[in-house]
């Protein structure tokens, strides 16, 4: 780190916001950059839960990624990386299990797991329990020199550059408020542990895959209850996973798509 305009402040090249996969990716590829770099680049993460966590509301038993393990973190940037899914396996002792399943998509549970290994592996470079309330300029004459990264336990750190990776927000039916009584699907294994075994009846809104998922997960948890699908289309709306649709995840399309004018980004 260097110091900031007043001297005696240090400043990072980078500081990001929210420690789900996308820093954590981030931090990953910082990390093995410094093993070898002449000039080390000073990342610093905050995350505002107490410890790594990625959907834990959607943790359900059976349920697989929808995106294949080799597009995950780092096999396509370093695949040698001693970061990657196979290490994790190797070290867990699951690596000749895994492979004998032969599949592309482990579990979202040990999927999980395997973010947790590897935010361990990187846990110098976040702060956790630290929630952002502002990001704020900080000028050197009229041009702005640094970012200050303010956070609510009054803990502010300066940077050249900021990522934001804070995650989705829930999205509910307009007129609809979360309760005790209506969930969105991101707390669904948090929040089906209190329902009484004997509870006669769910409504799930929604045509998605994680909709579909919730509705097989109460039918399974609560067998003797009447379970709702209710959706606008005809049926459930699978996730395209197919090679033409997947290209949107490779590097090259990223670039294009990042060095694109203003009006072919937004038309793609």
């Amino acid at each position: 780190m260097t110091q900031g305009l007043a001297g005696d402040v240090p400043v990072y090249d980078l500081i990001g916001v929210g420690f789900g996969p996308s820093n954590l990716a981030l931090a990953i590829a910082v990390a093995e950059y410094n093993e070898t770099a002449a000039e080390p680049v000073a990342a610093h993460f905050v995350e505002q839960q107490a410890s790594f966590g990625w959907h834990r509301g959607m943790l359900i038993d059976d349920a697989t990624m929808q995106v294949s393990f080799p597009k995950a973190l780092v096999p396509l940037r370093n695949p040698t990386s001693r970061f990657s899914f196979l290490s994790y396996l190797h070290d867990r002792g699951r690596l000749v299990e895994f492979v004998n399943h032969k599949t592309l998509f482990p579990l979202r549970a040990e999927f999980h797991d395997y973010f947790g290994w590897c935010a361990a592996r990187v846990g110098d470079m976040v702060s956790y329990g630290r929630e952002v309330v502002a990001v704020e300029p900080v000028f050197d004459g009229d041009e702005i020199a640094y970012v200050d990264v303010r956070s609510a336990c009054g803990t502010v750190q300066r940077a050249r550059n900021v990522v934001l990776a804070t995650g989705l927000r829930p999205r509910v039916p307009e007129g609809a408020e979360l309760s005790d009584r209506i969930w969105h699907n991101s707390e669904l294994v948090h929040r089906a542990r209190s329902v009484p075994a004997d509870a006669g009846r769910f409504v799930v809104v929604g045509a998605g895959q994680s909709a579909a998922e919730v509705t097989a997960h109460l039918h399974t948890a609560f067998p003797d209850a009447e379970v709702c699908a209710v959706f606008s289309r005809f049926g459930y709306s699978p996730s395209d996973d197919s090679p033409f649709a997947n290209r949107v995840f490779d590097p090259e399309t990223v670039d294009e798509f990042h060095d694109a004018p203003p009006e072919v980004r937004k038309r793609i």
